[in-house]
């Protein structure tokens, strides 16, 4: 299963079984070329994951994506594999649309029970979906200019995770990270630390207990995508995980 793909689907499905209200009315999700248009207002899930990893893009993709983001006032986006955005550059070009400033590493590695954690961290699985999001918020701000739009994306993440994991130091409560599993796929996101503990292997502690987590629900290989070089690239490279592709982001210009 291809990652993108995979992050797509589930996204979708939390989408279709999302209870709709005023506030989640244009949320949303259409297949486009082996994933999909992903839409939930307010916050950072506001592009297609997964396109082009079956078949080559075409201007009706292109037209059915541009209409569905164009209902919601919002410019149509595409976080394309570095290959396929190769491929399909000329089309995307002819039609307007011009390179974002992002790039990400997809990375990738094996699951196995056989993961430790640094010494003197404890992780523990969460139902409390609010504590988790005003953690992960806090250890994220840092990286953030617009701190409203990252607590609302991180809610919405939380809501959508198979699991979710806070770490502690001595007790106190020092990072969060989050868990989704298709098959024998593990997705690993929404990792981070609070400064004040950053190289102390809360990372590194977070990242080991998602993978047992992930080998008990049937996992045997895991994914993450984050950006490249990152703190988080090179703690799972310490679990025998490597670099299998770039992701990159593309809008379209307004007319």
């Amino acid at each position: 299963m291809i990652p993108d793909r995979v992050t797509a689907t589930l996204w979708a499905a939390f989408l279709r079984n999302r209870n709709v209200d005023a506030g989640t009315a244009g949320d949303g999700a259409i297949p486009v070329a082996g994933g999909y248009a992903i839409y939930v207002a307010g916050t950072r899930l506001d592009h297609v994951l997964g396109a082009g990893t079956t078949r080559p893009l075409r201007e009706d993709d292109l037209a059915v994506v541009e209409e569905f983001y164009a209902t919601r006032a919002h410019p149509a986006r595409f976080e394309l594999d570095e290959t396929a955005l190769a491929r399909d550059a000329e089309l995307l070009r002819s039609r307007g649309y011009v390179d974002d400033d992002l790039t990400l590493a997809m990375v990738e590695g094996p699951v196995s029970a056989g993961t430790v954690a640094a010494d003197g961290v404890s992780v523990r699985a969460v139902a409390d979906r609010r504590a988790w999001t005003a953690l992960a918020t806090r250890a994220f701000a840092d990286t953030s200019a617009d701190v409203d739009l990252l607590h609302r994306t991180l809610a919405v993440e939380s809501a959508a995770a198979h699991v979710l994991v806070i770490a502690s130091v001595d007790g106190v409560d020092a990072g969060a990270a989050a868990l989704s599993t298709h098959g024998d796929l593990a997705v690993l996101f929404g990792g981070a630390v609070l400064p004040a503990f950053r190289g102390r292997g809360v990372h590194k502690a977070l990242f080991a207990a998602r993978l047992g987590i992930a080998f008990a629900r049937g996992a045997t290989r895991g994914s993450v995508k984050t950006a490249v070089d990152s703190p988080v690239e090179r703690t799972a490279a310490r679990f025998g995980f490597a670099r299998t592709g770039l992701r990159r982001r593309v809008h379209r210009r307004a007319v």
